[in-house]
């Protein structure tokens, strides 16, 4: 209603106005003045009124003792007349924003406040040439707000946006820049464009010294991956203080990045087969039975078991560890039309979910793993838990939301178990470090080993045939000696040094 009645005044006042601008016009025009001057002398009434002389008298109230910071520059210090504590302020005009900007000096002294002036003249001067935000923010602030438009971008879809796996990565990267820049060069709470370029080479290298933070520590830091947070950081800087205007493209933090060997040397730790045997000898033998752990609790044996086949499903499947933990009891299902040799094998499909794969794409895995998935939902029951088809097919049994075991819960009991079955110290002497994903490579290993064509192998497994090439090329090489070594007479491929034969000279 308030507004309605304000409307209706304005109506008013504009007609009252119009009125008696016509009533004007009239009775000069009557007087002898011509048509035009009349229009011409009310423009410029209308003009004055329109320009509050009480607003002026407000601005002159308000700016008191301007003094101009340079000559003929549109910038000056003043106080403020509607306080009365005498502190100076600061004025700019924006001539690209159309805006002014106004600073507080924070001082009574009138030459402290000028003197201030004329340095902050220069540095917001050359933001506003520039094109860049006047206000300004610390690399702390910058890096929360990155972090925040980092969750935004969160999906379980890998490439569709970052997996929660590679956020928390990030994280990790971001946290090794807050604390390079808090505890190295003290720079954290410093405005961003202040810090010059040049400071934050050193970065890389102060982080490849860093002592690691795992319980081991062991080896050099990977060079890619400090590479990889060198990255991340200027990423920050470019998609969002350069691009929102905080910061100039040449005002970005410079870093040195690391060089390192690339490793493409081949996977070493794999298990012979004679290890293997004598691992799954002892998992099946002595892990789980009531024989060799009477005092254990049986569902601790139930564990076990569960754990047994997890270990043998990636070392006839060939899956990543984190693809089998994430896949549900509705992902297995019996091959379409299976042959003879499939019903005997027991194999099956295993789907490797999209948004479970490290590829982003989905892809269908055949394994003869139906007696495993049977003994795996077997061991459950007798905990008291029954599968519906979108559970996990390896559910944690201490989780109240029935997740799936974690990677870490697997991974220390493979060690546990090489411990425990002798196999530690026979891998120690050889510098083979087994983990779960050991396994894939086991897996890959006996394919080739196994004549399995290269594409086949490349679908099953979700990698490119170059990357097995590069990973497991030895083996091709290995596997056909004969071929290799045909013509070479008396060399024989067992023989670890191979010498030039003579050459035999001709009588002719």
């Amino acid at each position: 209603m308030a507004e309605t009645a304000v409307q209706n005044s304005e109506i008013q006042e504009k007609s009252s106005n119009s009125a008696v601008m016509e009533a004007a016009k009239a009775l000069l025009t009557a007087s002898g003045f011509a048509l035009d001057d009349v229009q011409t002398a009310l423009d410029a009434i209308q003009t004055a009124k329109q320009q509050s002389p009480k607003k002026q008298d407000s601005e002159r109230k308000n700016y008191i003792d301007k003094t101009a910071v340079y000559p003929d520059v549109d910038a000056y210090i003043y106080k403020r007349g509607d306080t009365k504590t005498g502190i100076w302020y600061f004025r700019i005009y924006d001539t690209k924003r159309q805006k002014p900007i106004f600073k507080s000096m924070k001082t009574t002294d009138k030459n402290k406040a000028l003197a201030t002036a004329r340095v902050m003249y220069v540095e917001i001067k050359g933001k506003i040439e520039r094109g860049e935000r006047v206000k300004t923010i610390t690399t702390l602030e910058l890096v929360n707000m990155w972090i925040e438009k980092l969750e935004t971008q969160v999906t379980p879809i890998p490439h569709d946006g970052i997996t929660p796996d590679t956020f928390k990565q990030k994280r990790y990267f971001l946290r090794n820049w807050v604390n390079y820049c808090t505890n190295v060069l003290n720079i954290a709470n410093t405005s961003i464009d202040k810090v010059a370029p040049e400071k934050t080479r050193d970065f890389g290298h102060w982080l490849k010294s860093k002592p690691k933070e795992t319980s081991l520590r062991t080896g050099d830091r990977d060079g890619e991956l400090i590479n990889n947070n060198i990255n991340e950081v200027t990423r920050m800087y470019h998609q969002l203080a350069v691009r929102d205007k905080y910061l100039s493209a040449d005002r970005v933090p410079q870093i040195d990045r690391i060089k390192y060997q690339i490793d493409d040397s081949f996977k070493r730790d794999i298990f012979s087969l004679e290890q293997y045997d004598k691992f799954c000898l002892y998992l099946n033998q002595k892990y789980f039975t009531k024989k060799h752990n009477p005092l254990v609790d049986p569902k601790e044996l139930e564990k076990r078991k569960i754990f047994r086949d997890f270990i043998l499903i990636i070392a006839n499947a060939g899956f990543r560890t984190k693809e089998l933990l994430g896949m549900k009891l509705m992902d297995v299902y019996d091959v379409l039309k299976p042959s003879e040799d499939d019903l005997k094998s027991g194999n099956m499909v295993m789907v490797v979910r999209r948004e479970n794969s490290k590829t982003g794409r989905e892809r269908r895995v055949i394994a003869p793993v139906r007696k495993r998935i049977d003994r795996v939902l077997k061991s459950y029951k007798k905990m008291g838990i029954t599968h519906e088809p979108n559970d996990y097919i390896f559910i944690n049994p201490l989780s109240k939301t029935r997740g799936a075991y974690g990677r870490m819960i697997m991974y220390q009991r493979l060690k546990t178990t090489l411990v425990e079955s002798g196999l530690q110290e026979e891998l120690d002497k050889e510098g083979k470090s087994i983990s779960p994903y050991s396994f894939r490579h086991f897996y890959a290993w006996l394919r080739i080993l196994n004549n399995v064509p290269l594409h086949l192998l490349s679908l099953n497994m979700g990698t490119s045939i170059q990357k097995i090439e590069r990973t497991y090329g030895h083996i091709q090489t290995e596997q056909h000696t004969d071929v290799i070594t045909s013509g070479q007479g008396i060399i024989r491929r067992t023989e670890t040094s191979l010498q030039t034969l003579p050459t035999v000279e001709s009588d002719m």
